[in-house]
C-alpha cells in the first residue's frame, strides 16, 4: 500500500479557531468515545447472552453494535489533535482513522435500513421476516465491500484531511467526481431503504388488527323435532367455529405481539438517530456552499455521533427483555465488585453471627 503524503493537508476547511481548541472540546469526545465502548459492549454481550431479539434481527443488531463499538475505538485519538488544533499523528494514522470512520457510520446505517426491512416483513408476512442466511449475506457483502472501498479509495490518492471545525479526519468529497457520485449514492441508499420501511411499519402499527369474527351456522328443522341422528350434524358445525376462535387468541397474539413490539423499537430506534443526524446534514451543506460556522458544525456532528451509543438506551427503555437482561449483568457486577472490594466486612458479619449463636 502506497500512503503517500500528497494526499493528505491538515486541514480543508476551516483554519485553526478558539472551537477546535476549547476545554469542551476533549471533554465531548472523550464523553461520546466511552459511552460508545460501554454501550455496544452491552448491547454485544446482551444479544449473546440471551435471545432477545428475533434471528435475523440479532444479526442486524450485532453488526450495528460492532461497527459502533470499532468506531468508539477511534474516538480517543481525536483528543490530542483537537487540543493542539492540529493532526499530530503521522498521514498514515489519518487516513487509517479516516477509512475506519467512515466505514463504520455507512455500515451501522446499512444495519440499521435492514433491521427496519425485517420489521417491515414481518409485519407483512405473519412475524416471518428476513432470513437468517439472507442477513448474513448482506452484512458480510456490506462489512467486504464498505471496507475494501474505501481503503482502495485512501491507497489511490483520495485526500484525507485533519478538520478543525468537527475534530475529526475525514476524506475530500470534491477532489474526484466519481468518489463524489458513489459516496453519495452510498448515503443514500440506505437512509431511503430505511424511510420507506418507517412509513410502512407506521401504517401496519396504526391499522388495527382485528381477528376474523367467528360465522355462526344456525341450521332450522322442519317439524315438531328431529331424530337423534339429525341433531348430531347440527351440533357438529356449531362447535367447531366456537372452538376454532378459543384456540386462535391463545396462538395467534403471541406472535403478533412480539412482532409489534419489535417494529416499535426499531420504528423509535429509527427516528432518534434520523433526527439527531438532521442538524448534521444542515451544517455540512452549510460549509459546502460556503458559510463558516465552525461551532455549530461541530456540536451539530458530535450530537449526531451519539447516535453510536443511543441503541442501549432505546433498547433499555422500550424492550422489556432487554431491559431485563440487562438489570441481570448490572446486579451480577455490581456484587461481584462487592464481593472483591468488601471481603473484610462480608467476613466479619459472618463471624459476628457466628459468636451471636455460640453464646446462645
Amino acid at each position: 500500500m502506497n500512503f503517500s503524503n500528497a494526499s493528505f493537508t491538515t486541514n480543508a476547511s476551516a483554519p485553526v479557531d478558539s472551537t477546535a481548541t476549547s476545554a469542551a472540546v476533549p471533554g465531548v469526545i472523550i464523553t461520546v468515545a466511552v459511552l460508545g465502548i460501554v454501550g455496544n459492549l452491552l448491547v454485544l454481550s446482551v444479544t449473546a447472552r440471551r435471545q432477545t431479539f428475533p434471528s435475523a434481527a440479532r444479526l442486524f443488531v450485532a453488526s450495528m453494535a460492532w461497527s459502533d463499538l470499532i468506531h468508539g475505538l477511534t474516538l480517543p485519538s481525536m483528543v490530542a489533535p483537537a487540543e493542539a488544533g492540529e493532526w499530530v499523528y503521522s498521514d498514515r494514522a489519518a487516513k487509517a482513522t479516516a477509512a475506519i470512520g467512515v466505514s463504520c457510520l455507512q455500515l451501522s446505517a446499512f444495519a440499521l435500513a435492514g433491521l427496519t426491512l425485517d420489521r417491515h416483513y414481518a409485519l407483512r408476512n405473519d412475524g416471518v421476516g428476513i432470513s437468517r442466511k439472507k442477513a448474513r449475506i448482506f452484512l458480510i457483502s456490506a462489512w467486504v465491500g464498505i471496507y475494501a472501498w474505501y481503503i482502495s479509495c485512501t491507497v489511490y490518492g483520495v485526500p484525507v484531511y485533519y478538520d478543525t471545525g468537527m475534530a475529526v479526519t475525514a476524506y475530500d468529497i470534491k477532489a474526484h467526481m466519481w468518489f463524489t457520485i458513489v459516496v453519495f449514492g452510498a448515503v443514500c441508499t440506505p437512509l431511503v431503504i430505511t424511510m420507506y420501511c418507517v412509513v410502512r411499519i407506521l401504517v401496519a402499527l396504526c391499522t388495527q388488527h382485528e381477528p376474523p369474527a367467528a360465522q355462526v351456522i344456525v341450521i332450522s328443522v322442519n317439524g315438531p323435532g328431529g331424530p337423534p341422528q339429525n341433531l348430531n350434524p347440527q351440533q357438529q358445525p356449531q362447535n367447531n367455529p366456537q372452538q376454532q376462535p378459543q384456540n386462535n387468541p391463545q396462538q395467534q397474539p403471541q406472535n403478533p405481539n412480539s412482532d409489534r413490539s419489535y417494529a416499535k423499537v426499531v420504528l423509535v430506534l429509527t427516528l432518534v438517530q434520523v433526527i439527531l443526524q438532521l442538524p448534521s446534514i444542515c451544517a455540512f451543506i452549510a460549509s459546502q456552499m460556503g458559510y463558516d460556522l465552525p461551532t455549530f458544525l461541530f456540536w451539530s456532528y458530535w450530537l449526531a455521533l451519539c447516535n453510536i451509543f443511543l441503541d442501549v438506551f432505546v433498547y433499555s427503555v422500550f424492550h422489556k427483555s432487554f431491559r431485563r437482561v440487562v438489570k441481570e449483568i448490572a446486579t451480577s457486577v455490581a456484587s461481584y465488585l462487592y464481593d472483591k472490594c468488601c471481603p473484610k466486612n462480608r467476613v466479619d458479619n459472618d463471624d459476628q453471627q457466628n459468636i451471636q449463636m455460640s453464646s446462645l
